[in-house]
């Protein structure tokens, strides 16, 4: 009697799920993920998936056509009718990326902001220039360091400053904050052309001819943070120490009132 044919299945370790997200609109949340995803796409596979109703990471990947490293536009349908699992996220999308760079709508809350911290890894949150939007961006962290499900299963949280200037009272004071709650600013970008060159092309930064040093600095310092959630054994512990220091930076929150942000 023949031996039955076993069939192998060779599968991708989970995908590294970055979210990009900000209460407040206009803070540079598509610059953001589109110029992450250009970036990681030369690591490895990686898809964007756009849950703001905009679509304007969906219209980025169109311009973008078939230019390499190609870049994935994840089907957000599952998302959109409340059918997101950990299996889904897990496997579907790591049989296909490596990473996947989410892009969220202004004003994300509950529930689908529970949902999506149940499959995310890393948390980046952009800030825009003026009082009002890093005033607002305080809010957001403090709401997001007290929603039940960030509590039970906290991600690396990252703050990336989008054309803010270092040496105003509003900046200084947002400073203060994050770091009284052990969240770093990653990185800064330079209020330049050069990124809405990028995008009207459905490029990163770092794909057109030149990009100045500085530029290069700032997102290299972003993707080496954003590593750090790799499945390695120093990503590992590096994840482990940060998750320490949010949680007790988190206590410290409850603990102390919400003066902070005033």
């Amino acid at each position: 009697m023949p031996e039955k044919s076993s069939v192998r299945v060779i599968s991708r370790e989970k995908a590294t799920n970055i979210m990009i997200a900000n209460g407040k609109g206009g803070v540079g949340k598509t610059t953001l993920a589109t110029n992450l995803a250009a970036h990681l796409s030369v690591i490895g596979p990686v898809g964007i998936l756009d849950l703001d109703p905009q679509g304007s990471s969906r219209f980025w990947l169109q311009l973008r056509g078939e230019r390499e490293p190609k870049i994935i536009c994840l089907n957000s349908k599952e998302y959109d009718r409340g059918q997101v699992t950990r299996t889904w996220m897990a496997h579907k999308v790591s049989q296909q990326v490596r990473y996947v760079v989410c892009d969220t709508p202004a004003g994300l809350g509950s529930p689908k902001l529970d949902q999506l911290l149940k499959e995310t890894d890393v948390l980046l949150i952009p800030v825009a220039p003026s009082q009002i939007d890093i005033h607002a961006t305080a809010a957001f962290v403090k709401s997001l360091l007290l929603n039940p499900q960030f509590r039970a299963r906290p991600v690396r949280l990252g703050v990336v400053m989008n054309r803010v200037k270092r040496n105003t009272l509003s900046f200084q004071k947002l400073e203060k904050f994050l770091a009284s709650l052990n969240i770093p600013v990653v990185a800064t970008i330079r209020d330049t052309q050069n990124y809405l060159k990028a995008v009207e092309a459905g490029m990163g930064i770092n794909e057109l001819p030149k990009i100045t040093p500085e530029d290069e600095k700032s997102w290299r310092d972003t993707i080496a943070w954003v590593r750090q959630s790799d499945a390695t054994p120093a990503a590992m512990l590096a994840r482990q120490q940060a998750k320490q220091k949010l949680e007790k930076g988190t206590d410290e929150l409850l603990g102390s009132g919400t003066n902070q942000t005033d």
